[in-house]
Formats: structure tokens, sequence, C-alpha cells
């Protein structure tokens, strides 16, 4: 707990601290640097206190295993969306930090239809005090896989997620209720009772401000790229035409898949589907355009030379 709350003590970003006492009994000589309150009665009451007793616009989780880069909020403050919430990539460890034990998890881009499955990304995002009592905030029957419940309720009213690649959070892995619990006929029961809650969803019954509502996005009408001929393995060929001189990470908008494109590498393949969508808000790559200029153009496929 010490090195949590020196790495939050830390930031960059000035903010307060509200640490929940969730039947530990820890006590420190704070020197009124931070606040403490006290709730007993399971993790998400001791999250909804905690969020509950704050007094700023924004808040960020941070549980007392896990720790925090210094530059981490003012990261994620800097790249606040405007709406919604941000949360940034991963680094999973055990035992001490940097003794190479760790593994970089990238950010993965925000889907509904995936968080549907599982969520996918840390409790550790910046989030909107407004928006958690929108969510009506933490369900406090639930005894665990709380987050995956609060992060769909999220999306059914509408608070969607931006993904970012900075690393903003340090995640320690230990033998915590996940790994007590997993598989076992309560996981599946809490699961079972956690899909219940958001029965219509899975029937495809979106709430009018679901992120999951593919229908309300705004379509537009895509300027003329030429016609899209896909090879036999549903790839087509594009040539990034930005003016960024290093490498950067794209993301199909369809298909999901990473790629990267920029500096030296200029000519990439992509899925068929990730070329062009007619949605605004998730562009395919042949609809992407910064400063009024497109960022990719279609090039025909490449022939082998002769042996």
């Amino acid at each position: 707990m010490e090195e949590a709350l020196e790495s939050v003590l830390d930031q960059t970003a000035p903010c307060n601290v509200i640490i929940v006492e969730n039947g530990s009994h820890y006590f420190a000589d704070l020197s009124g640097r931070v606040s403490i309150i006290h709730s007993e009665q399971g993790l998400s009451a001791a999250r909804n206190a905690g969020i509950r007793a704050s007094t700023t616009e924004f808040f960020f989780p941070l549980d007392c295993n896990d720790w925090l880069p210094e530059d981490a909020l003012e990261i994620l403050l800097n790249k606040y969306p405007g709406s919604g919430f941000v949360y940034g990539s991963t680094m999973l460890f055990r035992h001490e930090r940097g003794a190479g034990d760790q593994h970089f998890y990238e950010a993965k881009p925000y889907d509904f239809q995936e968080v549907m499955k599982m969520v996918y990304f840390p409790n550790g995002a910046l989030q909107k005090k407004a928006d958690w009592e929108t969510i009506g905030g933490y369900r406090e029957e639930i005894p665990f896989l709380e987050d995956w419940d609060y992060w769909m309720t999220a999306g059914e009213r509408g608070i969607c997620g931006t993904a970012i690649p900075d690393l903003v959070y340090w995640y320690r892995q230990h033998a915590g209720i996940v790994v007590t619990h997993k598989n076992s006929p309560e996981w599946e029961e809490v699961k079972r009772k956690i899909q219940a809650f958001h029965k219509d969803i899975y029937k495809g019954r979106y709430p009018e401000m679901c992120c999951g509502n593919k229908d309300l996005r705004v379509p537009f009408v895509a300027p003329t790229q030429g016609a899209l001929t896909p090879g036999a393995d549903g790839m087509i060929l594009i040539e990034y035409t930005g003016g960024n001189a290093g490498k950067m990470t794209f993301y199909g908008p369809v298909s999901g898949t990473r790629y990267v494109a920029g500096g030296v590498i200029l000519k990439l393949y992509i899925d068929a589907r990730d070329a062009i969508t007619g949605l605004k808000k998730q562009p395919g790559f042949l609809e992407m355009q910064e400063h009024g200029n497109f960022l990719f153009k279609a090039v025909e496929a490449e022939e082998p030379e002769p042996a």
C-alpha cells in the first residue's frame, strides 16, 4: 500500500487522495495529505464509498497492489476526449517492479461487443463522477466481476471508452479474488446473474444511447477512392500518404487488427473490411483524414518479380 500511495503523491498532476479501508485496518502517518474513510461491506461498496466522498470532476481508482507512473494522470487528463472514460496501456507484473517478471499489455480500442464478453481493460480509468452517478455506481450485491457489470451498464447508458497507447497503469498479478474463483461454480453463477441484469443487450436490443447500437452511429458518404479488389486472402494493399515521418499504430475499425504505418513502412496489406466503413466515428483506412488530406490511398497489388 505504501508503494501505491507514493505513486499517487508523486503525480505531476495535482490530485486529492482518498484511501478506503475495506476491513484492512491499515494506519499510517499521512501528515494530513490524504483522507481515510472506512468501508467493510465488500469491494463494490468500498469503491462506491470512495467515489462518493470525492469532490472533484474526475476520479481514478487505484487498487493498493498496483502502481502509477508519475505522469499517468497528467497524460490521461491531457488526452481526455471530452466524454466517456479514457484508459491506457498496462504493465502486468509480479513481485517487485523492474525485476524482469513483467509483461506490457497494449490498450485495445474500446468495443462494446467485446465488453459484453468480458472486460479487457483495467479498472484504473479516468472517469467523471457525474458518469458514475449516471451508471448508479458498482452493484454491491455482486461478490466479484463488479467491474464487468459496471462497464456494461456504462455502455448501455452511452458512456463509452477511449483507449490511448500510453503506459499509465502497473497491475500486480497475484492470487486475489479472480484467481481464487475463476472457473468455479460460483464464478459461473455470478456471470449468469450479471448477464441477466443486461439480458436485453444479449438479445440485440440496445438502449437508444448504448455504445453498442451501431445503427445509431452517424453515417456519411466517403469520397470515392476507386474500386477495391481484395486478394484471394481478403487483403488489399494500401499506401500511407500522411505527413508523419515516424511509425504509428492503427487499428482496423472492423477487424480490430493492429497495423503499423509511417516512417519506412509506407505500403501495407489490410483486411478489406477495414478499408471503408461509411461511419464517421469509425472511418476505414481509405476514409481517414488529417487536416483535410487522406492518410492512405489504395494501390494495385504488386506483382511478384520473375525468378
